[in-house]
């Protein structure tokens, strides 16, 4: 109950700031689920716009992770109310194909860094999801504001500054 209160608690008080508050559930691929339905339901009752089920120690499979959006979405009546967002780690080598699993299972935002560049073993590459949607419309028919043209160039730009070498 001290979670839950919590959440609602900082929620409240983001949403005095701002109307668009996006709302985490930390090793949200490891939480039982009937307590993940209530704490999100409650965030997003608190005011929460966007709902972010990360799997913070990239322990998942692309299958369960669609399968925990399905889930969540599906019995969490004012799930309508807000966007769904993933976040994934790259731990097992599975956060693109987990990242596009959310996206299956009704996630409409992907929170991934340039390289992947993230800590332990990094996080969903954006190059990399990004040009997954723009080849596999027929699979993946989302669509990006990205232009694919400067990919290249900014992980560049990225691997330069940071010191890290594009894999």
């Amino acid at each position: 109950e001290q979670v839950l209160q919590a959440t609602i608690d900082a929620v409240t008080r983001a949403r005095k700031w701002t109307d668009d508050v996006e709302w985490s559930a930390e090793d949200a691929t490891r939480t039982e689920i009937d307590f993940m339905c209530k704490i999100v339901e409650a965030a997003i009752k608190a005011g929460a716009t966007t709902i972010n089920l990360p799997d913070t120690v990239g322990y998942t499979t692309p299958q369960e992770y669609q399968a925990m959006f399905e889930t969540v979405r599906a019995r969490v009546p004012n799930s309508d109310k807000a966007i769904f967002s993933v976040h994934c780690h790259n731990d097992l080598g599975m956060a693109v194909a987990n990242s596009l699993a959310g996206l299956a299972g009704g996630a409409r935002q992907i929170e991934c860094t340039i390289n992947g560049i993230g800590e332990r073993a990094g996080n969903a590459a954006l190059e990399e999801v990004i040009m997954a949607i723009r080849t596999r419309q027929d699979a993946l028919p989302y669509d990006t504001a990205i232009e694919t043209t400067m990919l290249n160039r900014a992980s560049k730009l990225v691997s330069a500054v940071t010191s890290f070498p594009v894999q």
